[in-house]
C-alpha cells in the first residue's frame, strides 16, 4: 500500500490514477481560502487538494471555508477519497461525490442549490490516446480528455461557480491556449497565471491559472509570475519552503521530498511526468 504523509494527514494512493506530486502539492499550497465558504474539487483523484483546503481553512481564523464538495468519476479513485477523508481531522466538512462533472453541474443547477465561491482542478489535459488507455486504465482518464473536454469542464464551471467566485487550475503549459479559449467563450477570463518550474535554469511545463467571471472585472492586466521548486540541485527555494511549511514538519522537509524516489532526477523527484 501506497501512502503520503504528511504533517497533519495522511494519503492513500494505492488505486487512484494519478499519485501525489510536487506541482499538486504546491498547487493545493498557493490556492487561497480566506473568501470561500463553499469549495468544490473536480476530479478529485486521491483527495490531496481537498485534504489541504480543509487544513487551510482551519488553520485560518478569518476563514469561512465550512464545506468541501469533491466529485470524482472513477469509483475506485472515489473510494480510496473517502477513506483519506475518513481518516483525516475533517471529516465532517469533507464530501465525496461519484459522478462526472456534466451530469453534477446540471444536477446542482437544476435543483437551485448554491453555488461554489471556490472551483479547484487538476484536469485531464491530454487530447489524443496513448498507451497509458492499455495498462493503466484509471491514469488514463484521469491525464486524457475522453471524459471531460475543455469545454465541458468549463461549462460546468459555468453551471457551479458563484457570480464573485474564484477559479484556480493546474495545467500544462501547451493546454492553457485551448482551456483560456474555451472559458472566455463562457465567460470566465484568466487574471492570474503562476508558472513552475523546476529552476531558474529549467523551462516551465506546468502554471496556475487563476479564473474569474468576465462580467465582474475592471479591465486590468494579467499577472503573470514565476515559481521555481529549486535554487540548486537538492536546496528547494525559500518561496516553496514558505508555501509548504504548514504541511510539513520543519525539520523532515527536505528529507521528505527525497526519500519517496531515490531513484528519479537529481531535481525533483515528485515531479509530473508530462
Amino acid at each position: 500500500m501506497s501512502i503520503f504523509k504528511l504533517q497533519q494527514f495522511s494519503v492513500k494512493q494505492t488505486t487512484s490514477g494519478m499519485k501525489v506530486c510536487s506541482d499538486s502539492l504546491l498547487f493545493g499550497a498557493v490556492i487561497p481560502v480566506i473568501k470561500a465558504r463553499r469549495a468544490l474539487d473536480i476530479g478529485t483523484g486521491t483527495g490531496i487538494l481537498s485534504l489541504m483546503l480543509a487544513q487551510k481553512g482551519h488553520e485560518d481564523i478569518d476563514c469561512s471555508l465550512h464545506s468541501i464538495t469533491a466529485v470524482e468519476l472513477m469509483q475506485e479513485a472515489a473510494l480510496e477519497a473517502q477513506d483519506n477523508f475518513q481518516n483525516s481531522p475533517w471529516p465532517d466538512q469533507l464530501e465525496v461525490i461519484q459522478q462526472d462533472i456534466q451530469q453534477f453541474s446540471r444536477d446542482h443547477k437544476n435543483k437551485n442549490n448554491d453555488g461554489y465561491d471556490l472551483i479547484i482542478s487538476n484536469p485531464p489535459f491530454f487530447v489524443d490516446q496513448s498507451k497509458t488507455s492499455n495498462d493503466k486504465p484509471l491514469r488514463h482518464v484521469a491525464r486524457h480528455s475522453d471524459h471531460l473536454s475543455f469545454k465541458d469542464l468549463c461549462q460546468s464551471m459555468d453551471r457551479l461557480l458563484t457570480e464573485s467566485g474564484s477559479v484556480y487550475l493546474l495545467l500544462p503549459l501547451i493546454s492553457i491556449a485551448d482551456l483560456c479559449t474555451a472559458a472566455l467563450d463562457i465567460g470566465l477570463q484568466l487574471i492570474e497565471q503562476i508558472d513552475i518550474a523546476e529552476s531558474a535554469d529549467h523551462p516551465v511545463k506546468v502554471s496556475i491559472l487563476h479564473l474569474v467571471r468576465k462580467s465582474t472585472l475592471d479591465k486590468r492586466e494579467i499577472s503573470h509570475t514565476r515559481l521555481n521548486k529549486f535554487t540548486l540541485p537538492n536546496v528547494h527555494s525559500d518561496e516553496v519552503q514558505n508555501l509548504l511549511a504548514i504541511f510539513y514538519a520543519k525539520l523532515h522537509f527536505q528529507e521528505h521530498f527525497y526519500t519517496l524516489h531515490p531513484q528519479a532526477p537529481l531535481y525533483d523527484q515528485l515531479s509530473i511526468s508530462l
